[in-house]
């Protein structure tokens, strides 16, 4: 895998878990990592960072670039999208900026910033995290938070699946994405992290919104508690050529918390939906009378849906 990184910061973050997946022989990936540079002060054109990539796509299998939204540049940024995807070409794009991958380790960030930081442009910090995310970041979870820290991946590692939950959520907070050039905050940074990882993709979905997992629609409709017993009613269209197994042995639905506790399930008798079936089915959570549910959780080896409650 190529990354072209169009800032010292994601360059720094990138190389280092290179690093990290070139120590050991189980991961998939071999990665190089470059940054374009600044020229005359300036930041790059986002259209002529993926024309250079184009340059390596016959030395590697994946090919891909990391930029931002910066400022007055949103045509080009749509361009660079478009000619990235005609190309074969993926990006990972932070709006206003990288920090907003950074920030979502701590937070479920909502805040629309100006800019990165201040001091790029030749002043001193005043707005106390108001504006700018560098500041925000210091002053709130990351003291010794600056731009291209060598060991940057190292610092938030143990908030990566953290930070990639959050990503999903914020994605889910904008949905339906479209124009995500145009967004504030966003990021995708997630998409390539945990490809790197090779990690579950993770996605958000609202109640009542049918999803698509391991090739069965399901829906969640409703909820309800009652002598300390949660019930969750879950409808299930079987397309997939195969069945599908509720039983209290099965427990890749779990219910979660406020403060992410995970409960099983139970089930009063096994129910089997069978290929072109079309059923509800109630399963049940034993909990104390201080949790508090805030999503069901699916999961597999390879992808993640979180249903918001």
């Amino acid at each position: 895998m190529y990354i072209l990184t169009e800032g010292h910061t994601e360059q720094a973050y990138f190389s280092r878990i290179s690093e990290i997946l070139g120590d050991e022989d189980e991961w998939k990936y071999s990665v190089t990592v470059d940054v374009r540079e600044i020229v005359d002060g300036s930041k790059t054109d986002p259209v002529n960072m993926v024309k250079e990539a184009k340059k390596s796509q016959k030395s590697y299998d994946e090919v891909w670039v990391v930029f931002d939204k910066d400022r007055d540049r949103d045509q080009q940024n749509l361009q660079a999208f478009e000619l990235a995807a005609k190309s074969k070409i993926k990006v990972a794009f932070s709006s206003i900026s990288f920090e907003e991958w950074v920030l979502l380790h701590f937070e479920r960030s909502i805040t629309a910033f100006q800019r990165s930081d201040c001091e790029s442009r030749g002043q001193q910090c005043t707005c106390n995290g108001a504006i700018c995310a560098s500041t925000y970041i210091r002053l709130n979870y990351y003291p010794t938070y600056v731009k291209g820290k060598a060991k940057l991946y190292d610092d938030l590692s143990d908030k990566r699946d953290v930070a990639l939950e959050f990503a999903a959520w914020l994605k889910y907070r904008h949905s339906p994405l479209t124009n995500y050039h145009l967004l504030n905050p966003f990021t995708d940074v997630d998409n390539l992290v945990s490809q790197l990882f090779e990690l579950p993709a993770i996605r958000y979905v609202a109640i009542n919104t049918s999803f698509s997992f391991e090739g069965i629609d399901f829906c969640v409709t409703n909820h309800s508690t009652v002598n300390n017993v949660i019930t969750v009613s879950i409808q299930m269209v079987n397309n997939s050529n195969r069945s599908f197994i509720f039983n209290n042995a099965q427990q890749n639905i779990k219910l979660l918390g406020i403060n992410n506790v995970e409960l099983n399930y139970t089930i009063s008798h096994a129910q089997i939906i069978n290929n072109l079936d079309n059923r509800t089915i109630d399963i049940q959570f034993a909990i104390n009378g201080l949790f508090q549910a805030s999503k069901l959780k699916f999961q597999t080896n390879n992808e993640c849906v979180h249903v918001e409650l």
